[in-house]
Order: structure tokens, then sequence, then C-alpha cells
């Protein structure tokens, strides 16, 4: 049942001109499409294929209230602990630093308060319980806009 569904989304979000102005919000709603089916259908689908997909699309940013909606999934998965959204041996944590880093840079246009609140506490567990190099490391492959946010984030 889903994978005529997934064919139909990963056409959009795979299409060469997806992102371009006439196209962004189809592509913004296609992700959240896609992010709905990995969040309440991950039974009928080859989640270790498609959630990191998903995952490779966020942050949205044009489509402000899917991006809000995409956002708060996001979170809601690192707060379960969700296998397929961290990978095998936590390798997609980099990448869900670097969104949640990029949502929290833009204030309340692509996350609730609530979202951006449950994604300081990610990060304040992420800073207690991954070893300091590893956060380090992450940290340093951001924009300095965004190192300086985290930094103060977690130093308070």
């Amino acid at each position: 049942m889903f994978s005529e569904a997934l064919s139909k989304l990963n056409n959009v979000i795979r299409h060469p001109d997806a992102r371009l102005p006439d196209n962004i919000m189809a592509y913004d709603n296609a992700v959240s499409a896609l992010g709905k089916i990995c969040q309440f259908h991950r039974d009928g689908i080859d989640a270790a294929q498609v959630v990191p997909a998903w995952l490779s699309c966020l942050p949205i940013k044009d489509d402000k209230v899917e991006a809000k909606v995409v956002h708060g999934q996001l979170c809601s998965m690192v707060e379960r602990s969700d296998a397929e959204i961290l990978g095998p041996h936590s390798q997609y944590l980099p990448k869900i630093v670097s969104i949640f880093a990029e949502v929290l840079c833009n204030g309340t246009e692509l996350a609730t308060d609530e979202t951006r609140n449950r994604m300081v506490n990610v990060l304040r567990r992420f800073q207690q319980t991954l070893p300091p190099d590893f956060l380090a490391s992450t940290f340093s492959n951001l924009q300095p806009q965004q190192q300086l946010l985290l930094q103060s984030i977690l130093s308070t």
C-alpha cells in the first residue's frame, strides 16, 4: 500500500527542480508526508531505508506550517531514541544536531516554542550522555552562529 505513495513522494523529493521557487512548497509538503509515513506507518515501509532518506531532506524551511510539523516529528523520534532515526551506532546524530542547530537559529519560524524547548532538552541530554569529543567534533562542523547558539544553550 505504501510503496506507491513512497514512489510518488520520492519522485517529487528527488526531482532535479524540486527546490526551485515554483516547486519548493510541493517539496516541503512531500517531505512532510514522508515524515508522517515514517511516524505513523513504520510497519508498512523499509524503515532502515526510508527514515534516513527523510532525515536527509531536513530541515525544511519554506513552508513554515509544514516545517513546524516536520521538526516536531523529528524531535519526537529523537526523544524516544528511535533506532532508525539515530542510525546504526548513532551515525545520524551529527545530522540531527545540525538540523536542531539550524532550526533553533531561525527562531520560531521553523518550530513551535514547545518543539524548540524539546530540542534544547534533547541537546542537553546529548551533552550529558555523549562523549565530549563526539559533541566537539559535531559542533565543529556547524556554522559559527550555530556553534555560538548551541554553546550558549548548553552553558545555561
